[in-house]
């Protein structure tokens, strides 16, 4: 935000700066911040009057050069804000309203940023939906042997798994994890709090247990046993009673428990 500075000569500014941790507001969007104007000469701007028709978000690099990555966190933060920017304006949520710099005038910026997938997490934060995280650590997975289970088998979740998002679902507050979802969208994966047992990454039990760090923090089933309601063969996903609903997930965590 130095770079902004008018005894700097540079005249440049922009309404947000957006990192993998906060999003800032630096120019109110009542005002005009000189994010996309040209540089003068043959650089004619593809729209008319960019800064005074379009609020600037600036995302912090993850890498330089060449490539000049956005983070997936950053990434999700700048889609929480364009969901309410479009809709305190009423703007819709596609590549007509959400332009590249590059797109408006003769640049490179804004470096990598995948534009596509920031405007999938501006439309899933717009529908209410918490779209799922890239985990910052290699998830803890556990092991099982290969077993058919069946619909009414009694089966034990072993492992510790890493608590990657928290979302609220139907009034209630459900856990995302990365190590137990499975590529069919339709499944429903959120898994209800209340079994849940927040770890360490050792598996030791923290002393709050209210799950509110999620992307820090760990989770198990602690030897809780859960009934087979559906199982799907051809994506190896078994759906499972946990806290009163149905919740699918990979059979590999599950091990069988024989009466």
């Amino acid at each position: 935000m130095n770079t902004w500075l008018t005894e700097n000569g540079n005249y440049t500014s922009a309404h947000y700066e957006i990192t993998d941790t906060e999003v800032i507001g630096a120019v109110g969007e009542n005002y005009i911040a000189y994010h996309a104007g040209g540089t003068g000469g043959a650089d004619v701007p593809t729209i008319s009057d960019p800064n005074g028709r379009s609020i600037g978000l600036e995302h912090v690099n993850s890498s330089g050069a060449p490539d000049w990555e956005v983070s997936d966190d950053t990434l999700r933060n700048s889609g929480r804000l364009i969901a309410d920017i479009c809709k305190r304006y009423g703007l819709p949520i596609n590549r007509d309203t959400i332009k590249l710099h590059r797109e408006v005038t003769t640049t490179a910026c804004p470096g990598g940023l995948d534009i596509n997938k920031l405007i999938s997490y501006a439309q899933a934060y717009a529908d209410g939906i918490s779209p799922l995280p890239t985990p910052a650590h290699e998830p803890i997975t556990p092991t099982a042997p290969d077993q058919i289970l069946e619909v009414g088998s009694t089966v034990r979740i072993d492992g510790i798994f890493s608590l990657d998002d928290l979302v609220l679902f139907n009034g209630g507050y459900y856990a995302v994890s990365t190590p137990l979802l499975i590529p069919k969208v339709d499944f429903h994966n959120y898994i209800p709090v209340g079994p849940l047992t927040e770890t360490d990454d050792k598996g030791n039990a923290t002393p709050d247990q209210n799950l509110a760090n999620a992307g820090h923090s760990y989770f198990t089933f602690n030897g809780q046993e859960f009934k087979v309601s559906d199982v799907d063969a051809d994506s190896d996903a078994v759906e499972v009673q946990i806290g009163g609903e149905p919740v699918w997930m990979p059979a590999g965590p599950l091990t069988e428990v024989q009466n």
